[in-house]
C-alpha cells in the first residue's frame, strides 16, 4: 500500500465509524506552487475571485473538490498573516486592534492579550492544498473532521483509548479552522477540538451545530486504531439510545387521561 491509499482508508473508516455529514479534509502545506497535484482548482482562476481560506475548507468537504490556495487567492487579512503572505507591520498590528475592539475587546490592551497567543507560520509556504482524505491527492500535515459534538466526542474517545489521560486545549471563539485547525495542531503536534468562530460561520460556511477536530499526520494512525477499538467495543455513532424500558404515566396524569376519555379507555385490572 503506498501513502496516499493508507490516508485514504483512514479516511474511508473515519467516515464509516462517524458518518459524518461531509467530508474530512486532508491538508498540506505547500513550499512552491509545482506541489499543486493536477486539476485542484484555484479559487482566483477557477471561481474568479479571491476568498477566505475557511470558505475552501466548507468547499472540499460538500463538493468533494481538491483545492490549491495560495496567496493570490486568499483576500482574509487575518489569514494572510498567519500563513506568512503579508508581513506583520505596525499597520496589519494596528488593524488588527481596530477590528477586534469593540466586537471582541474591550479595549486595546485586551486585544493584544489575544494576539500574544497566535500561532502564525515560522517558515514560507507557497499555500496550502486542501483534498477530501478518503481520496486524497496528498499527504496530508494536518486533517480536520468537521461533525456534532457527539461525533467530535467518539473522536476524543478514540485518541485518548491510545493516549490516556484527558485531551487539553484552548479556544478564543474565533480564527478557528485556518488558525487552530491547521497551524496551531501542526506546531503543537497535538489534536485540537476546535470552535468554529465567526468568521468560520459567516463565510465559512459551518453550521451552527458543528464543530472541529484536527489532527497532526503522526497522529492519525493512532486516533483511527482507538476509533475503531472503542466502535467495536460498543462505543458506537450515531449513539444507540436504551430504549428497552416499559414506559408510564405519572399517577395524576394517568387518572385525568381516564377522566378525559370518559370511559372509553380500558383501566388496568
Amino acid at each position: 500500500m503506498n501513502e496516499l491509499d493508507r490516508y485514504r482508508q483512514f479516511g474511508q473508516k473515519i467516515e464509516a465509524f462517524l458518518r459524518p455529514a461531509s467530508f474530512p479534509l486532508a491538508i498540506k502545506l505547500i513550499r512552491t506552487e509545482e506541489e499543486i497535484p493536477p486539476g485542484a482548482k484555484r479559487p482566483a482562476a477557477d471561481f474568479r475571485h479571491q476568498n477566505f481560506v475557511c470558505q475552501n475548507f466548507k468547499i472540499a468537504r460538500n463538493y468533494g473538490w481538491t483545492i490549491a490556495v495560495t496567496e493570490k487567492d486568499c483576500n482574509c487579512k487575518i489569514a494572510r498573516t498567519f500563513y506568512g503572505w503579508d508581513p506583520l507591520t505596525p499597520e496589519v498590528q494596528q488593524f488588527a486592534v481596530q477590528f477586534t475592539v469593540g466586537l471582541y475587546s474591550k479595549d486595546a490592551a485586551t486585544s493584544n492579550k489575544w494576539t500574544d497567543t497566535l500561532y502564525t507560520l515560522k517558515e514560507n509556504y507557497a499555500g496550502i492544498v486542501v483534498s477530501p482524505l478518503a481520496r486524497t491527492k496528498v499527504v496530508p500535515d494536518v486533517i480536520q473532521i468537521y461533525g456534532l459534538p457527539a461525533q467530535i466526542m467518539r473522536l476524543v474517545q478514540g485518541y485518548l483509548y491510545v493516549e490516556g489521560g484527558t485531551m487539553q486545549f484552548t479556544s478564543s471563539g474565533r480564527a478557528g479552522s485556518c488558525h487552530e485547525g491547521v497551524i496551531k495542531t501542526i506546531q503543537l503536534d497535538l489534536p485540537q477540538v476546535v470552535l468554529l468562530g465567526n468568521g468560520d460561520r459567516v463565510w465559512g460556511g459551518a453550521e451552527d451545530a458543528e464543530i472541529m477536530f484536527s489532527s497532526p499526520r503522526g497522529k492519525l494512525g493512532l486516533l483511527v486504531e482507538g476509533l475503531e477499538a472503542t466502535h467495536q467495543a460498543g462505543l458506537r455513532y450515531p449513539i444507540p439510545k436504551y430504549m428497552n424500558y416499559s414506559p408510564g404515566f405519572q399517577d395524576e396524569f394517568e387518572q385525568r387521561a381516564f377522566e378525559r376519555a370518559g370511559g372509553t379507555l380500558v383501566k388496568k385490572r
